[in-house]
């Protein structure tokens, strides 16, 4: 995977990592409703597996699952 900045800190990742090396940011999301799991550089609105709508749980406050 290429290289993206962390959507916390902005620090350059060098694209495999699970975690921000600078301040421990989880890159990885899990969708609530069915577990698939994607990288943060995506920004999806919708999960691309089941098309819950993450954008209004995280709105509603809603913890998404982050492994």
């Amino acid at each position: 995977m290429s290289a993206f900045k962390c959507p916390k800190c902005g620090k350059a990742t060098g694209g495999n990592e699970k975690f921000c090396i600078e301040c421990g940011q989880q890159l990885d999301i899990t969708c609530p409703e069915c577990g698939e799991m994607w990288r943060f550089i995506f920004e999806y609105k919708y999960c691309p597996g089941c098309g819950y709508n993450i954008k209004k749980a995280v709105a509603n406050k809603k913890d998404l699952k982050e492994k």
